[in-house]
């Protein structure tokens, strides 16, 4: 079989579907995976073939990021230019012969190619979207609501991609010969086209959905040796377990006011830290012998390693922690981090989490209370690390 995997975003919207066709590969299958350019590197180390897509989106985003309110808006200007160019790159990809399309929602594009090829179209979701339910409300949504307006709230999902539909109207007419109108991601989705890829056990497929929308589990690649770096090597050595700190591609603001706080607050609690800056929302400067500053590492390898993973939110970094069996404590910034922090909490394997205004005091109270979660995380991650949700994945794909 030959799959085509669409996605685009940053590392957490590329790895799971990078994993998806390293599985595909390992079953035989032929995957072509489409992907930012800027993963090629990625692709080529776990030998899928990979076809690269414009980044100028993401270059855009690492531009702006911290430059403040003007430069955001000025940004936003350039995105529907910037969003043509990409699905222009996207119906090159129809090209290629191809039994099904699994796109990524963000890539906009993926169904009209699946449409173009004949085939059929699958959304890989990493959270909910779609399929409304009275159970809980859109993870997307940025505001509380009354839990009778669970199931209203879901109209968010379709909200968010309307400015973008003429855009994608005029491309599918222009450039694929298609007609003008065409079914949204939430009408393929309501009808089956979809992956749901979480694990149950972090979130069960609410009563009010159909038999399909069952998840698969986290999209996970096999680990890979990796060495760490000497000074991480001897810091981990060098005492018991640290704190890992890190919140990914979230942007704080103010980076050296989050580190005093975070640096304050690991002391506090009496732990040593390994700090990773990520895409910038903590300050590089800021090693001690009792704190170790890196860019990144393998949550794969590095989790196992560390007492308490404090951390955003973000999906991917949630299942990581979650596999590892460690407790988390989160610091949610912005999108479904908040709903993934009061799911965690919910599962007692994390405190509250900490919205608001941070204080060192609130974080050296929040990492106490998660080391005292331990047990109950390594229970859920044994459950979770026992579900192979790309081989689910690749069932689905291939039945």
């Amino acid at each position: 079989m030959r799959p085509l995997l669409i996605t685009v975003g940053s590392r957490g919207d590329v790895q799971p579907f990078l994993a998806l066709a390293a599985g595909l590969r390992a079953a035989g299958h032929r995957p072509l995976l489409a992907a930012p350019r800027r993963f090629a590197p990625l692709a080529a180390a776990r030998g899928v073939e990979f076809a690269g897509l414009d980044d100028e989106m993401l270059a855009l985003r690492d531009a702006v990021r911290g430059q403040g309110v003007r430069a955001a808006i000025t940004a936003a200007r350039s995105v529907k230019p910037l969003l043509r160019r990409l699905l222009d790159d996207e119906a090159a990809l129809a090209a290629h012969p191809a039994d099904a399309v699994v796109h990524h929602p963000k890539a906009l594009g993926g169904p009209s190619v699946a449409e173009k090829l004949g085939v059929p179209a699958l959304a890989g979701l990493l959270l909910p979207l779609y399929l409304p339910t009275a159970a809980f409300p859109s993870p997307i949504l940025p505001f509380r609501l009354p839990r009778g307006l669970n199931r209203a709230s879901w109209g968010v999902s379709s909200a968010v991609e309307a400015p973008y539909r003429g855009t994608v109207r005029r491309w599918r007419a222009e450039t694929l010969g298609l007609p003008g109108r065409f079914r949204t991601v939430s009408a393929l989705v309501e009808a089956g086209g979809v992956l749901h890829a979480w694990s149950q056990h972090l979130l069960p497929v609410p009563a009010d959905w159909p038999a399909f929308a069952r998840p698969t589990g986290f999209w996970t690649l096999p680990e890979e040796e990796w060495t760490p770096p000497a000074p991480l090597a001897r810091f981990l050595d060098g005492g018991e377990p640290p704190v890992y700190v890190g919140f990914g591609s979230s942007f704080s603001g103010d980076p050296e006011a989050l580190t005093r706080t975070v640096l304050e607050g690991v002391r506090l609690a009496g732990r040593r830290a390994v700090l990773a800056t990520g895409w910038g929302a903590l300050r590089r400067d800021a090693a001690g012998d009792d704190v170790l500053v890196i860019e990144e590492a393998p949550h794969e390898w590095l989790f196992p390693r560390v007492a308490v993973a404090v951390h955003h939110g973000g999906m991917g970094t949630v299942a990581a922690a979650l596999r590892a069996g460690v407790p988390q404590v989160i610091r949610p910034f912005l999108g479904d981090q908040p709903f993934w922090a009061g799911r965690l909490h919910r599962l007692g394997v994390a405190p509250a989490p900490l919205t608001g205004r941070l204080s060192p005091a609130r974080l050296a109270a929040a990492i106490e209370a998660a080391s005292a979660l331990a047990p109950a995380a390594r229970a859920l991650g044994e459950r979770v690390t026992a579900e192979d949700g790309v081989a689910a994945a690749v069932a689905r794909i291939t039945a």
